[in-house]
């Protein structure tokens, strides 16, 4: 991980916690960790199975779901492996449990953006929050697309809590665009979010080094990622509105979407037919 992204984590996490005691997190496993110390089940066997659940989320974060051994999770959780049985059938019940709870109760309380921002702000912090959540969990992420190769149902769950957010979405662009239809405008939104989908997947959880290379020369860290693909998504989906007050790092990269130069230099080239 390139120190640029370690301190753009950190520092969404101060942000967070804004100095008042809030202990909110995008670290999965350290929102575990938090709750089980500030709010323990009262219930011993509930303890240990929120243990299990941390113990499970460590192991598939530095080993991923293939190499995970139950051996490897009772282990770390500091019990024994019949303690393991009471709770979970196999290590993929436990992989399931630890992953549904990622994907339906720790990823849907940061993404929502907060209210009274303007279309391309909410679009840039659910990008933002989108590839951070991903930086902080790279493991967890790479373990929903192995899981989902050999478990059916919790594939069917991904794609379901993907659909739920793009619905949102489109909700929203009809909200404030009047005479649209809604397929149309679905097909657009689950296009974007398969671009950020696939820049997660090149530049987090399986790096290209092509990819990752092009953003260390450009100087584009994940925020200035995200605000470049949150121009796109502004422009596809909201294509009357003006271009947005950018970062100089951002507009320099894709202020030419809305009929800048691209880079300094590249004013007053030809065209290029594809």
């Amino acid at each position: 991980m390139r120190l640029t992204s370690i301190l753009e984590i950190r520092q969404r996490v101060d942000m967070l916690d804004g100095g008042n005691g809030n202990r909110m997190t995008l670290s999965f496993i350290d929102h575990l960790e938090i709750r089980l110390r500030e709010d323990p089940p009262k219930q011993k066997g509930q303890r240990t199975r929120e243990r299990l659940k941390i113990a499970t989320a460590k192991v598939l974060e530095q080993k991923g779901y293939h190499a995970m051994r139950v051996t490897d999770v009772t282990e770390t959780a500091q019990v024994a492996e019949g303690s393991f049985y009471v709770y979970f059938k196999d290590k993929t019940e436990a992989a399931l449990t630890v992953l549904t709870s990622l994907l339906e109760d720790f990823f849907p309380i940061h993404i929502d953006p907060p209210r009274e921002r303007s279309a391309f702000e909410s679009i840039r912090f659910a990008n933002r929050r989108w590839l951070a959540l991903c930086r902080a969990n790279p493991g967890l992420v790479r373990c929903i697309l192995q899981l989902g190769d050999q478990a059916p149902e919790f594939a069917r769950l991904a794609q379901q809590t993907n659909s739920a957010w793009y619905r949102r979405v489109t909700a929203s662009v009809l909200r404030h665009r009047e005479g649209l239809s809604d397929g149309p405008v679905m097909l657009m939104v689950q296009l974007l979010g398969a671009m950020m989908d696939e820049v997660v997947r090149k530049l987090i959880v399986y790096p290209d080094p092509d990819f990752v290379q092009l953003t260390d020369r450009l100087g584009a860290g994940d925020d200035v990622v995200a605000d470049a693909a949150s121009v796109i998504w502004l422009r596809v989906l909201y294509p009357d509105a003006a271009m947005p007050d950018l970062p100089a790092d951002v507009k320099a990269l894709s202020g030419w979407v809305f009929g800048g130069s691209p880079l300094e230099g590249s004013a007053g080239r030809e065209p290029i037919s594809l």
